[in-house]
């Protein structure tokens, strides 16, 4: 799934040749000189040097926003979630117009589950910029997961009308519209994000098309979307999923490859979710209900299917 909440990577979006062989600075340059060199270590991959540049920016001139933007950024990326919102509080400290700057720390109060922060800092972002369209995608996504349905839609809708490319924005505007039983505008979401080059659509099609009963024509779509190598690759987890629900391997099969990587509980949940999906379509009402909870066990409270799961479980256990 989309994990994470999807963030611009500013290494990426610079990473020019020009940048990326960008020379040291000479001694006695300014603090921005060192934001460069940073970004174009970066680029190269380096992070640990990309931040001690930026700690060397931040020698030069302790009031270098982006430079405190910036080591958040590479801190986000390593997963230093803690320290990264601490830069991020400095660089907006110390300008309150540094747009990345909320956005970012939105993006990583979402990782920790701070929705709440999140939402207040994405719209900051856009009230900042406001064509900020990943702003938009990310506020729409915390409020899926913070059960604003219709306030996802409205965003999701923005960042799709802002730039209709991104595969995310469609899948998670197709979950919103599905909880809100909006069954065609979802699966037409979810159809246009895996053309669009997100695996994990290619499920909820099959989900959606299952439960309208119409069985073949869901497996026959999966078999197609499977078939495109820049969707699917042999030995990635979205063909693992997809192999199960086509019930070309087992349930102990698919549990036994998601154990594979013990530091990934997000697997363990996509795993039982589609475990108990499959059971649900099969009628074994008992047994999906075992695997939905066996997902929210799992604890991975920013996975999509772990909301699902929870829905999934409520409406079995209503009277």
């Amino acid at each position: 799934m989309p994990r994470a909440f999807p963030t611009f990577c500013l290494f990426i979006l610079a990473s020019t040749l020009a940048l990326a062989q960008q020379p040291a600075p000479a001694p006695g340059s300014d603090a921005n000189a060192w934001v460069r060199f940073g970004i174009a270590s970066g680029v190269k991959g380096d992070l640990e040097a990309a931040i001690a540049d930026f700690n060397e920016a931040i020698k030069i001139d302790p009031k270098c926003a982006s430079a405190y933007q910036c080591r958040g950024h590479a801190r986000s990326l390593q997963n230093k979630l803690d320290e990264a919102i601490a830069d991020y509080n400095q660089a907006i400290e110390i300008d309150p117009k540094q747009q990345d700057a909320y956005y970012d720390r939105g993006v990583a109060r979402a990782q920790k589950g701070d929705f709440d922060g999140a939402l207040a800092d994405f719209s900051s972002a856009i009230g900042l910029n406001a064509k900020y369209t990943s702003a938009y995608y990310n506020r729409g996504h915390v409020k899926y997961f913070t059960g604003d349905l219709d306030g996802a839609v409205v965003d999701l809708n923005q960042a799709i009308t802002l730039d209709p490319n991104p595969p995310f924005s469609y899948f998670i505007r197709g979950l919103a519209r599905l909880a809100k039983e909006d069954r065609e505008g979802a699966g037409s979401d979810f159809q246009q994000s895996a053309i669009n080059g997100y695996a994990d659509a290619a499920f909820w099609v099959w989900i959606v098309k299952t439960e309208d009963g119409d069985r073949g024509v869901a497996r026959s779509n999966l078999t197609d979307l499977m078939s495109k190598p820049q969707l699917f690759k042999p030995d990635d987890w979205p063909m693992q999923i997809g192999n199960f629900l086509l019930e070309k391997i087992t349930q102990d099969q698919l549990m036994a490859k998601a154990k594979e990587d013990t530091s990934n509980q997000d697997r363990l949940c996509d795993a039982w979710f589609y475990s108990g999906m499959a059971k649900r379509f099969s009628g074994d009402t008992k047994g999906a209900l075992d695997c939905f909870q066996q997902a929210i066990a799992t604890g991975s409270k920013v996975s999509e299917v772990y909301v699902e799961a929870q829905r999934e479980a409520n409406r079995l256990q209503k009277p």
